[in-house]
C-alpha cells in the first residue's frame, strides 16, 4: 500500500534512528520532521537499498534516518562502521591509460575546487582503484559541457565521460535527437548516483495539489539552462501542454516565480532545497512530492570504443565493491554534509 498524501504530525522522527513508514508519509516531510541536513535527497540516499522511487513509500518500510553527522544508524540507533570487503574478480588492464572527461560547475558532484574534484569524481577514482588496480587512468576537467558528448568523446580525444544522466532508453522513440543520442551513441556504467528531481510551486498557486504530471498541463515551468529535458519529454511536459522556460540559472527561475511569471520550478532537489532556503522563501514554497522522480547519473563511453566494454567492466566491479563496503555512502555523506554546512 502506497502513502502519497500529507503525513500526520503525530509520527515524530529523530536523527540517528529507524522509522517505520505509515499511511500518508512522504519522503520530504519525514526528512523535514527529522531535520535531516540536505532534505529528502539525503534521506533517499540513505535508503536506496529499499526505495526505488522518492515518491513511492510502502507502509511498513523501515527507513534509516541519518545521524547528525550524516552517517547511518544500525538497528539499535548506533552508527554503522564501514565494512571490509574482499576484492572481486577484476577486468584485465589495458595498455593505454584511460582518459576520463569531466568539468566543473556541478557541485557537489564535479568541481575542481572541491576536495578530490567532487563527489562523483571521487567515486570514479575509487571505483577504478578497486576494480582496475593495475589500470592507469587520468581524470581531466574540460569546462565546456556542451562539447563533451558532441565532440570530445565521439572524436576519441577522451575515452569516458561523467557525470551524465541516462534517459529511459526503452522510450527512445519519444525523445528529441539531442536526448536520444545518449541511448543510441553511448554505453553507460551502472548508476553511480540516484538524483531526486523535484517540482516546486508557491503556496496558494493553482498547482499546489498536483499529483499527476497531467495536472501541470497549462502551467509555465522553469528549469535552469543546461539541464536535460528527457524526463519532461517522457511525461508530456513540453509544448503545447506546458510553456517550458530554460532560465540562465537557478536563481533566475526563483525570481521569475516570485514575479508571477513561472508557476512551477523543476530541477535537482538537493540544490533546489538549498536555493530556496538561502533566498529565505522556504515557508512560501510547496514541494510537489508526488511528482518527484529518480534520475540516475552514469559514466558514458562511446558505443564504438574498442575497449569500452573492458573499461565499463572495471568501473562496475569497483563500484560494486564501493557499495558493499559502505564506502559509497561515506563518500556521499562527507560531500553532501560539507555542501550543506557551507
Amino acid at each position: 500500500m502506497l502513502g502519497m498524501v500529507s503525513a500526520s504530525a503525530g509520527h515524530a522522527q529523530a536523527q540517528c534512528s529507524q522509522y517505520s513508514v505509515v499511511r500518508g508519509d512522504t519522503l520530504s516531510e519525514i526528512a523535514g520532521r527529522a531535520a535531516v541536513p540536505g532534505g529528502f535527497q539525503v534521506l533517499f540516499n540513505a535508503n536506496t537499498d529499499i526505495l526505488t522511487s522518492p515518491n513511492l513509500l510502502e507502509v511498513g518500510q523501515v527507513l534509516k534516518i541519518p545521524c547528525a553527522d550524516g552517517s547511518l544508524p544500525d538497528a539499535d540507533g548506533a552508527q554503522v562502521a564501514t565494512a571490509a570487503v574482499q576484492p572481486t574478480a577484476q577486468a584485465a588492464a589495458t595498455a593505454q591509460p584511460i582518459r576520463f572527461l569531466t568539468a566543473s560547475g556541478y557541485a557537489p558532484f564535479t568541481e575542481e575546487d572541491l576536495p578530490e574534484g567532487g563527489l562523483f569524481t571521487q567515486m570514479v577514482r575509487r571505483s577504478m582503484e578497486l576494480g582496475g588496480p593495475d589500470q592507469e587512468f587520468r581524470i581531466i576537467f574540460v569546462n565546456d559541457w556542451g562539447a563533451h558528448l558532441t565532440d570530445l568523446l565521439p572524436s576519441g580525444a577522451f575515452d569516458m565521460g561523467f557525470p551524465w544522466f541516462l534517459p529511459d532508453c526503452t522510450k527512445v522513440d519519444n525523445l528529441s535527437p539531442a536526448n536520444a543520442m545518449r541511448c543510441t551513441e553511448f554505453d553507460a556504467s551502472a548508476p553511480f548516483y540516484d538524483a531526486v528531481v523535484g517540482y516546486y510551486t508557491l503556496n496558494g498557486s493553482a498547482y499546489v495539489g498536483a499529483t499527476e504530471y497531467t495536472d501541470l498541463y497549462g502551467a509555465t515551468l522553469c528549469r535552469p539552462d543546461g539541464w536535460f529535458s528527457f524526463d519532461l519529454e517522457g511525461e508530456g511536459l513540453i509544448d503545447p501542454n506546458v510553456d517550458l522556460i530554460f532560465a540562465k540559472n537557478e536563481e533566475a527561475c526563483w525570481e521569475m516565480m516570485l514575479a508571477g511569471d513561472v508557476d512551477v520550478i523543476t530541477y535537482d532537489a538537493l540544490p533546489a532545497e538549498e536555493d530556496f532556503a538561502e533566498l529565505g522563501i522556504a515557508d512560501r514554497v510547496t514541494t510537489l512530492d508526488s511528482l518527484a522522480s529518480k534520475q540516475t547519473l552514469h559514466v558514458f563511453v562511446p558505443k564504438d570504443h574498442p575497449d569500452g566494454a573492458a573499461y565499463l567492466a572495471m568501473l562496475n566491479a569497483g563500484q560494486e565493491q564501493l557499495r558493499i563496503s559502505g564506502e559509497w555512502f561515506e563518500i556521499v555523506r562527507s560531500n553532501i554534509q560539507t555542501t550543506v554546512e557551507n
